[in-house]
């Protein structure tokens, strides 16, 4: 629809608020397509099937992966900290030779 306004002549004016609209449009568009495909790929059936057994048991599965992802970040963290300890450690014994 807004293609068409954007050639009609009565809307010349307008063209550049059209164009806005429509990549606004599109840009939607695509949002809602990702958000469809996700949820293509989530193990519920569909609203009807939700019961609150099974909406809670999404909500603390999500809950344990954020959780577990939040740990793994805080173990890479405290391996990076104790690679560099001992590296400075292994400088400063080198230093210490020298």
């Amino acid at each position: 629809m807004l293609c068409l306004c954007e050639r009609v002549p009565r809307f010349i004016d307008l063209k550049f608020e059209i164009s806005d609209l429509r990549s606004r449009s599109e840009n939607i568009s695509k949002q809602l397509h990702g958000w469809i495909e996700s949820l293509k790929n989530t193990d519920i059936k569909g609203v009807n099937f939700l019961t609150d057994k099974t909406r809670k048991s999404f909500k603390r599965k999500r809950e344990m992966d954020e959780f577990d992802l939040e740990m793994k970040k805080y173990k890479d963290e405290l391996e990076q900290q104790l690679l560099e300890r001992e590296r400075q450690a292994g400088e400063d014994i080198k230093n210490q030779e020298s």
